[in-house]
């Protein structure tokens, strides 16, 4: 009667659709009548199936239930048992206002990792006060906030959470290794497939640079830890045992008992208010001996470029030794991030309901593991120095990384990272159309040491073209009108960090953007139908997948939105643009247009894609003469508004792609109306395949020619963009493209990047 009233009055009354209180109230009452549920699967599917489509308020009891009953220690059941959890998602991640007259490098913390003090402008703002005070709710002072963002830091290291070698000795994961080490000589890899010494899933684990093997646990009936943390955590040394701590809560997804965390956690009660105040962990509602994790904490090796890294070398010296590594350094990074969606069932978080920000996974470390980015960075650096004694100018300017889709700020971060040691001048900037997203970003950035005006982040709409933000992000005073469109918006907030950096005065060349990254949404959710039946289908579909997911019905909105703002933002000359995706009908042969370029091979089967590419990036944004430039210091900075550059593309996806009635039975789980949903969907938009992919785009000469498959082969017209097509061999126990231990995979993108590069420069 107690759980009946509380859904009748309390929950219903929250609920943002319609919802039968029979139908709710039959699930309670049936979980009631019992002193035990009938079916643990069956029950638990019937919480997740409300809290999907009725909201979290809706299931809070029956969650609470299964708590009583099971005893559940996992995050998932905890988190939709609370009826505060709405609130507690609000409160992740919090900044402190004017971001950017703080850096982390000012602070210090004592040897226990419990105190610090903030530095501002020289004088020690905290003087006298030596500890550190949780307030819960309520206004935190800048101070506090960076404090304890700094303490956080501390207690990860403290703990091994940052040394990506101990996370893997913890699962039993050999010792890491790096794509550099599988070339033991100069002909290194020749010889290792003339011997047929091969690496299986096992050995091959170790190259994974973040955890992405671990599998976080969904709600379920489970009561205690797993034994992989509870043994020996008594006889392991007090960094073991606070890692073994932190990795059941933020990574596997598990509640832990306070006093537990208190007796091996570093810093004990201290670090737990430190979580609380963060919002990264709070006491479970029902029971307060329980801490509940509320993020994803993610610890990533970052490979440093080096200053040794960049030689002086000729083009005829370079040409052998770009395909030999050179000696790995690394760094870790720490990136916080929403629960996965096996945690939350939901993809939408707190009150508002904002887009959930992207857990760290296989397709986020894409960009980072395989290696033509950072060839490319590399180059370029060659190139800058070659030159620098001729054009003093482009030294000045830095260099330009623009994140589109950023989530977490994963690639932006990364790279800012990798080129610490070589240019601590690089700026990027992260766009995202998730408020949230967009303070996970900045709050990642100051965990990681990273200067806030070093980071410009721009709310915006790719596919509307709006620019979202009055204000260019914390950290930055520059002003941004709403009603830009998102180029003119992108190159205002450039132009403001090269007046207020230290590149020195003069115009930005053409292009602007150096490096262009991005994991945009790209899965092919049914649309809204009028019919009644398919619409509530189609809108369960669309409430399992969110903002970060959902590339609209055909999967490519957000895709051809980016590769055509990209033909515009991109330097006129070695820019590059780097995406990671989902790929509908990609080739199913290689493509090699060097070789054989005219208009039957355009218009084939196989390349429809490619041609698909070379149109987005021609034509821009279909936005861009309805939004016209309201900036008028655009001209000061973009001399490419009057078309696209030319560039050279290179796209890789796997040998084997995904029919579309295989790709609708993975997306439907199990659900038969839901699969002919999908499968509708694929047919009408002529799906008939997908594959993970990785796409490389990068700018040329102008005065590098192509012939276009619209003009006879003796006429001079260009052609803007030229793409090519490699099909990654298939590996079935190591996965796809996009499997970070896929060494196959890396090496194949390493040594046909090297080619490919070696043709398009002749």
């Amino acid at each position: 009667l107690v759980l009946c009233k509380k859904v009748s009055k309390k929950h219903i009354s929250h609920m943002r659709e319609p919802v039968s209180h029979i139908f709710v109230l039959s699930l309670i009452t049936k979980y009631s009548i019992s002193s035990s549920l009938p079916s643990s699967s069956c029950s638990y599917n019937d919480a997740k199936e409300i809290r999907l489509k009725y909201g979290h308020s809706a299931a809070v009891p029956l969650y609470q239930k299964l708590v009583e009953t099971y005893g559940d220690v996992t995050a998932a059941t905890r988190i939709a048992a609370s009826p505060g959890s709405i609130i507690r998602h609000d409160m992740a991640c919090p900044l402190p206002s004017g971001a950017d007259k703080y850096h982390l490098n000012a602070c210090f913390v004592n040897r226990d990792g419990r105190y610090g003090r903030i530095k501002k402008n020289g004088k020690d703002e905290n003087e006298g006060d030596d500890s550190f005070e949780n307030e819960g709710n309520g206004e935190n002072s800048n101070d506090e906030i960076m404090i304890a963002i700094q303490n956080l830091k501390v207690i990860l290291k403290q703990s091994g959470y940052s040394c990506h070698e101990k996370i893997q000795r913890l699962f039993g994961v050999m010792e890491p290794l790096y794509v550099s080490s599988l070339f033991d000589s100069k002909d290194g890899f020749r010889n290792r497939r003339e011997n047929k010494k091969e690496w299986n899933k096992a050995e091959s684990l170790g190259l994974a640079q973040g955890p992405v093997y671990v599998t976080p646990v969904s709600s379920a009936p489970i009561s205690q830890l797993p034994p992989m943390i509870l043994d020996d955590i008594e006889n392991d040394d007090q960094e073991g045992s606070s890692l073994r701590c932190l990795v059941a809560m933020f990574l596997l997804g598990f509640a832990v008992p306070r006093d537990i965390l208190l007796k091996y956690l570093i810093g004990g009660e201290e670090t737990i208010e430190l979580l609380q105040f963060l919002g990264l962990a709070f006491p479970c509602e029902m029971d307060s001996s329980m801490i509940v994790p509320y993020v994803h904490i993610f610890p990533l090796q970052v490979q440093l470029l080096k200053s040794n890294d960049i030689d002086h070398s000729s083009d005829k010296e370079k040409e052998s030794s770009d395909r030999q590594p050179k000696a790995t350094t690394t760094t870790t990074m720490i990136l916080v991030t929403d629960l996965h969606p096996t945690i939350l069932s939901r993809t939408t978080v707190g009150q508002k309901e904002d887009g959930a920000v992207m857990y760290i996974g296989p397709d986020s470390l894409a960009l980072v593991q395989h290696l033509p980015v950072r060839l490319h960075v590399q180059k370029v650096y060659q190139q800058r120095q070659q030159r620098n004694h001729k054009d003093m100018e482009e030294k000045q300017f830095g260099f330009r990384i623009l994140d589109l889709c950023t989530g977490s700020g994963v690639q932006a971060l990364s790279m800012l990272m990798s080129m610490s040691g070589i240019d601590p001048t690089v700026t990027a900037t992260c766009v995202d159309v998730n408020d949230r997203a967009l303070r996970f970003v900045r709050f990642n950035a100051l965990l990681n040491g990273i200067d806030s005006d070093r980071i410009w982040t721009l709310k915006a709409d790719l596919i509307s073209g709006l620019c979202l933000d009055d204000v260019a992000g914390e950290g930055s005073s520059q002003e941004v009108d709403g009603k830009m469109n998102v180029i003119d918006a992108l190159l205002h907030g450039a132009l403001h960090m090269h007046k207020a950096g230290n590149f020195g005065c003069g115009n930005i060349s053409a292009g602007l953007f150096n490096l262009i990254l991005a994991n945009p949404p790209f899965i092919p959710t049914p649309p809204r139908c009028i019919d009644e039946e398919r619409r509530c289908i189609s809108e369960d579909i669309s409430k399992r997948y969110g903002l970060f997911s959902s590339g609209g019905s055909s999967g490519e909105e957000v895709l051809q939105c980016i590769v055509s703002m990209s033909s515009r933002l991109l330097q006129k000359e070695h820019g590059l643009l780097a995406i990671v995706s989902e790929f509908m009908n990609p080739p199913t042969a290689d493509i090699d247009t060097t070789v054989s370029f005219n208009q039957d091979s355009l218009q084939s089967r196989h390349s429809q894609f490619l041609y698909k590419l070379r149109k987005w990036w021609e034509k821009g944004p279909s936005w861009l003469s309805v939004l016209p430039s309201s900036n008028e210091n655009i001209n000061e900075v973009c001399a490419n508004d009057v078309g696209a550059v030319v560039a050279r593309g290179l796209l890789f996806t796997n040998e084997v792609p995904i029919s579309a009635e295989t790709y609708a039975a993975r997306r439907a789980n199990n659900n038969q109306k839901e699969y002919l949903a999908w499968l509708h969907n694929l047919q009408t938009h002529g799906i008939q395949c997908v594959s993970p992919g990785l796409l490389y785009i990068q700018t040329i000469s102008p005065q590098h020619t192509m012939m276009t498959a619209n003009t006879p082969a003796t006429t001079n017209a260009k052609l803007l963009l030229d793409v090519e097509h490699r099909l990654v061999p298939k590996c079935q126990e190591l996965g796809s493209i996009w499997t970070p231990y896929n060494y196959k995979a890396l090496l194949y993108t390493w040594c046909e990047w090297a080619v490919w590069q070696l043709v398009i420069n002749s």
